[in-house]
């Protein structure tokens, strides 16, 4: 009798490959992996067509799962009212269950920095004062000579 053939190709020390299976052997499948026993590869190719046809159905019933994402809101705002019907009070307390106090926050904070710049515009006015600023701004001043209105003389002014 014999043996069945293995299920992968070996390869010995002189890498010259012993004869693979017949390609017509039924319980074998052959996968950019190898030959693999048909049913495991065909169970792979299952699960991966549902999850294929499960993402089409999806995006193809747009109504549905628009549905579903109401569904998911609002489950999600009746376990918040739940837990401030059943468990707000905790807030309140601390680990010990003596109250907190809260601290007093003030009545008016104005939303601009006096130290931090608050706009891309600040970010660059706020290092004109700094040496290399001060470079930079002379350096500007000689490169743009050129581009700068010049006032003609009076042979070359309008009438």
């Amino acid at each position: 009798m014999r043996n069945p053939p293995p299920a992968f190709q070996r390869t010995t020390l002189a890498d010259h490959r012993q004869q693979s299976p017949s390609p017509f052997d039924p319980t074998l499948a052959s996968t950019s992996l190898g030959r693999i026993p048909v049913s495991i590869s065909t169970l792979r190719t299952q699960g991966a067509q549902d999850r294929e046809a499960e993402q089409a159905a999806l995006q193809a019933n747009q109504v549905h799962q628009d549905n579903l994402w109401r569904e998911l809101l609002e489950a999600e705002l009746r376990s918040n009212k739940r837990w401030i019907e059943n468990w707000s009070f905790l807030k309140d307390y601390n680990p010990m269950g003596n109250k907190k106090e809260h601290p007093k926050l003030p009545e008016y904070i104005s939303l601009f920095s006096d130290i931090v710049p608050n706009t891309a515009n600040q970010v660059i006015g706020s290092r004109v004062n700094t040496e290399l600023g001060k470079k930079i701004a002379g350096m500007d001043f000689f490169f743009a000579k050129n581009n700068r209105k010049k006032k003609f003389k009076d042979d070359f002014q309008p009438i």
